[in-house]
């Protein structure tokens, strides 16, 4: 319910005792109607014009999830649509936090912080000049987030006017004025009164929506003042939940952007301060500001068991792309429609802990929304919704065993996905990303791992190890560091004092080195410099720049007799590249490419029969302004009776809200067919059915089955 205005009124008692009574007036916006008599039971949750009101604290003995404690706060506000504390210019871009104006030359406006208690205030007064025939004037606030389809929106503002105006239009919906998802009119007086809307979005999210307050009706001199303006999801208003900012007691239901749904008993704090006694029992875990990245980890050394969670051991063809994946460390996998395997442990492993049940946590995205199922053991451990933005999710399974099987997880989805940073814990509850590489240290002991600023490698497999004595030893013992400042590598050939370097009991010294074997020591190494990216305007428009880029080869120490420029080839060669200097042009349509984005370059340089080598990375990206969609529209309908008749589909391909279909090769549309059949599937999907329409008939649907298009933008 939303509370449209509030009031004292005075009801008399049986003895004719008048007493003050407060009210106020609400707007249902969901759930059954108010009978007379019913008893309300509520509470008030956020403000949607007033951000100092904007939470609550709500205390539950008696909900399903009782009992516990929470805060809340910007439910009504942090995920708004538009919340402007600014006025626009003329032409200036969309913002959701600057109030928007069509008619300049006809209007004056300014922004006024807080007057009389009410805050965000747009004076607009019309001028003298007289605007033509069916020009719109007033507020043109458009939206920059897309709404979906059906989608209710609260439009919430204050208004008032310098003269009493009525039927001012008020409407939401297309920024062409095509559709109109809802319209309305008000009626404003000289006090200031607040105005609730109500809309419902039915036309697709594709196009861009924009709310209008047509103020031509005012007489000339007259002004009108908006104020407060909010447009909010209805959806996002009452999510709780995702407004909480700590709870204290059963913490079932928070969800959290590093942990997912939490669950259990405990506490959910957005900050923590803690002065004097800090005791803890268990792990703690730093990242960065945003809590990922594993950049401090004290706790148990042996918690992700998932061998290589950085690279990730696909026995299935991927391609790597050239991000940072959401954790900021390690790579993400390009995974095709289809089924794919990753290998995550041995069959000794799997045997030794069969029937235990275990978590198992990923990041993924997806090109459009779609299911991805996890099989573990030929069982289906799960089925999660990806959507086109990074999200962590979860699957609980017991570990089953198979005779002669590594143990290995298996993904299947209808579109390709992006995925990264696998973990697999025991219990039931994921917790904080632990980066793995190739080797784990299988041990119950705690201990602390540093990746930035610290000692690298993993928690498990360090690059440096901090031992009991105070000495640090290298991953393979070959380098140690006393604790008094001594040391030795090469398994203590080679020794070192604070002023001394011992070589099997012959001490050395720098300065007894002449010329040419001080050189020689000198530590020898090449680099590539240079720019390392293409950039495109958008995936249809093939102009790169720069046009072309240089990459530069150093040689520190020594001047090689010998140079060659190499690149990886997709059959995973290294093959020549054309070049004998310590120089390498590189352009876009260069053979090396092969179709990829991304471009692994090797130089090297040979010295007294040595050679030294440096790798760098070369892509193509694409900065377009738009982002594309691909809607699917079908001229008879989606449902085929008994199996008889046939019906055709055609892709759309939008940009932004401009249709960009008739600019794509019909060669370069490719359909896919998901059903409960899945081996029909492969064989309908063994067949490419290409171009921009696709004719279904009974033959194709066996009782339901989901078509989509894969559209591909950049050959």
């Amino acid at each position: 319910m939303a509370v449209l205005a509030t009031g004292t009124e005075s009801i008399a008692d049986a003895e004719g005792m008048l007493h003050d009574a407060p009210y106020f007036v609400g707007a249902l916006l969901d759930g059954d109607a108010l009978r007379s008599g019913e008893l309300l039971d509520f509470v008030r949750t956020t403000s949607l014009t007033d951000e100092a009101r904007g939470g609550a604290l709500y205390l539950a003995a008696s909900d399903s999830a009782a009992p516990y404690m929470d805060v809340i706060d910007g439910a009504g506000t942090e995920r708004s649509l538009c919340y402007p504390t600014m006025l626009a210019t003329a032409d200036e871009p969309v913002d959701k936090q600057k109030y928007a104006l069509v008619g300049h030359a006809y209007l004056t406006a300014t922004y006024n912080g807080e007057l009389e208690g009410v805050r965000r205030i747009c004076h607009i007064e019309l001028n003298d000049i007289p605007a033509p025939e069916g020009t719109t004037l007033g507020l043109c606030q458009c939206l920059v987030d897309s709404v979906g389809h059906p989608e209710r929106l609260l439009v919430s503002f204050r208004a008032r006017a310098s003269q009493a105006i009525a039927s001012i239009p008020v409407s939401l919906g297309y920024v062409s004025d095509a559709e109109v998802d809802g319209q309305t009119i008000i009626d404003l007086t000289t006090e200031w009164t607040y105005q609730l809307i109500v809309v419902t979005a039915e036309y697709p999210a594709q196009h861009a929506r924009c709310l209008k307050i047509d103020l031509k009706g005012l007489p000339s001199g007259a002004w009108c003042e908006i104020a407060e303006l909010n447009i909010l999801r209805q959806s996002d208003a009452v999510n709780l939940p995702a407004a909480c900012k700590v709870r204290i007691g059963r913490i079932s239901g928070v969800a959290d952007p590093l942990f997912g749904v939490l669950d259990g008993y405990g506490a959910y704090i957005r900050n923590l301060y803690a002065t004097r006694n800090v005791n803890i029992a268990g792990t703690l875990t730093a990242g960065d500001e945003h809590g990922f990245a594993s950049t401090f980890y004290v706790g148990r050394i042996h918690k992700n068991v998932l061998r290589n969670s950085l690279g990730c051991d696909f026995q299935t063809p991927t391609s790597v792309l050239g991000e940072l994946p959401p954790t900021g460390i390690g790579t993400v996998h390009r995974l095709v429609a289809g089924e794919h395997i990753l290998s995550g442990q041995t069959e000794a492993w799997a045997m030794q802990h069969t029937g235990e049940r275990y978590c198992f946590s990923f990041w993924c995205r997806s090109i459009a929304p779609t299911n991805v199922t996890l099989s573990q053991g030929g069982a289906v451990a799960g089925v999660v919704p990806v959507d086109i933005t990074w999200q962590r999710h979860h699957v609980v399974f017991e570990v089953q065993h198979q005779s002669g099987e590594a143990f290995s997880l298996f993904f299947s989805a209808a579109q390709p996905i992006d995925f990264t940073s696998p973990q697999l814990e025991t219990g039931e509850h994921p917790t904080l990303y632990q980066a793995t590489d190739e080797v784990l240290h299988e041990t119950e002991e705690y201990g602390a791992w540093f990746s930035r600023g610290g000692i690298g490698g993993t928690i498990q497999h360090p690059l440096l190890r901090l031992n009991d004595d105070g000495s640090i030893t290298s991953c393979d013992g070959s380098f140690v560091i006393n604790a008094d400042g001594t040391g030795h590598f090469a398994g203590g050939r080679f020794r070192w004092t604070k002023d001394t370097i011992d070589l099997k009991g012959v001490t050395i010294r720098w300065e007894d080195f002449d010329d040419e074997a001080q050189e020689a020591l000198l530590p020898k190494a090449v680099s590539i410099s240079g720019p390392d990216t293409f950039h495109y305007a958008d995936a249809l428009i093939p102009v790169a720049n720069p046009a072309s880029l240089t990459l530069i080869a150093s040689e520190q120490n020594f001047s090689a007799t010998s140079r060659r420029w190499e690149y990886l080839a997709a059959s995973e060669e290294w093959r020549d590249a054309g070049s004998r200097d310590t120089s390498l042009r590189l352009t876009p349509d260069f053979h090396a490419w092969e179709g990829r984005e991304l471009l692994t370059l090797r130089y090297t340089a040979s010295h007294q029969g040595k050679d030294y080598t440096a790798t760098c990375t070369v892509s193509k990206q694409y900065d377009g302004e738009s982002a594309y969609s691909v809607y699917i529209e079908t001229d008879r309908g989606t449902i085929l009776q008994n199996g008889i008749g046939e019906t055709t589909l055609v892709a759309h391909v939008m940009r932004g809200a401009e249709e960009v279909t008739a600019m794509i090769p019909e060669k370069l549309f490719l359909w896919t067919r998901q059903s409960c059949d899945p081996d029909s599937d492969a064989r309908w999907n063994a067949i490419e059915h290409w171009g921009r329409k696709l004719t279904i008939g009974g033959d194709d649907v066996a009782r339901k089955a989901v078509f989509g298009c894969e559209v591909i933008l950049k050959t």
